[in-house]
């Protein structure tokens, strides 16, 4: 009896043998017979040493951009011709950004629009609007080009007074690379908890520019490196330092540093944001500044929503 139990085993055991050997060898042995994908999209390919994932970076067609900016100081700021510091007046802005090839949204073109709540406040180099045209995906470790203008352009120039319509020769030229915080600087300025920063270097060139005492002048320089400090719940901050390598052609209100902080909600960079922001001719310590220049109330509250599609 013993005998013929295990013959019977056994003869199981091949006729199993057997079935498994004959089966396609496309199908997978671990119970679930599902042929695999020939490729993976890399959206769902998870993030790890030997595969990091990566997903296909996308900007919207059209980004559009309201804002309320309200300056803390109501003096006369610095400045000549079309080139100066910050308006000294409220201003209302709307800002609409167009990247016209579905195929590369790097590429973009943009424009801004200023209504002053304060008229009389609206100096020669305060601009009716602005415009920057460019290539610029946004993604750290690539490099940016840009031209920005945001001299005092007028939508109705008077010859008689020296305006022109787009200063186009007065916009200032940009190279930008962008980088995430060095790995050896992260545990000294980073908590961990879900914080990052990530940095820029710019080089930047003007054709012409306008001096204080009222001239024109060619070929300013300057270099810059900031970064800016994310938190998880919104808050962040950011800051700016620039270098000329000829001290020269720096005006009163071209900075050394600039710096702001503010909220933006949380997962969408379009929505609701709120900030304080100094652009002024801020300087560091032991140089002197322009008058009414470099100062906390130099600076702006600026209060901001966009829309994309």
């Amino acid at each position: 009896m013993r005998v013929a139990l295990i013959t019977l085993l056994l003869a199981c055991g091949l006729v199993h043998a057997q079935d498994v050997q004959g089966l396609p060898d496309r199908m997978q042995r671990g119970g679930t017979f599902v042929e695999p994908p020939a490729e993976v999209d890399p959206a769902f390919t998870p993030l790890g040493p030997n595969q990091p994932g990566a997903v296909p970076w996308k900007e919207p067609e059209f980004s559009l951009r309201l804002s309320l900016d309200l300056p803390l100081r109501s003096g006369a700021p610095a400045g000549a011709g079309t080139q100066g510091s910050r308006a000294g007046s409220a201003t209302a802005q709307a800002l609409l950004r167009w990247r016209p090839f579905e195929s590369n949204r790097a590429w973009f073109v943009q424009g801004a629009a200023f209504s002053y709540l304060h008229r009389d406040r609206q100096r020669s180099w305060d601009p009716d609007f602005t415009y920057a045209f460019g290539y610029d995906d946004g993604q750290l470790g690539h490099w940016a080009f840009i031209y920005a203008n945001y001299t005092g352009t007028r939508w109705s120039p008077d010859g008689a007074r020296g305006e022109r319509r787009w200063n186009f020769d007065q916009g200032q030229w940009s190279a930008i690379y962008r980088f995430g915080l060095p790995e050896p600087l992260q545990p000294l300025l980073l908590a961990g908890d879900g914080d990052h920063a990530t940095c820029h270097a710019d080089g930047n060139y003007v054709p012409r520019f306008t001096q204080q005492s009222g001239g024109i002048a060619s070929g300013k320089v300057s270099f810059a490196l900031g970064c800016r400090y994310d938190r998880p719940e919104g808050w962040f901050a950011h800051f700016t330092g620039f270098a000329w390598p000829d001290t020269g052609q720096q005006q009163p209100w071209d900075p050394d540093y600039t710096y702001g902080f503010g909220w933006t909600a949380p997962g969408d960079p379009h929505a609701f944001t709120i900030q304080y922001a100094n652009y002024s001719g801020n300087r560091w310590p032991g140089r002197a500044r322009g008058l009414g220049e470099g100062q906390v109330r130099s600076g702006s509250i600026n209060i901001s929503w966009g829309a994309t599609w």
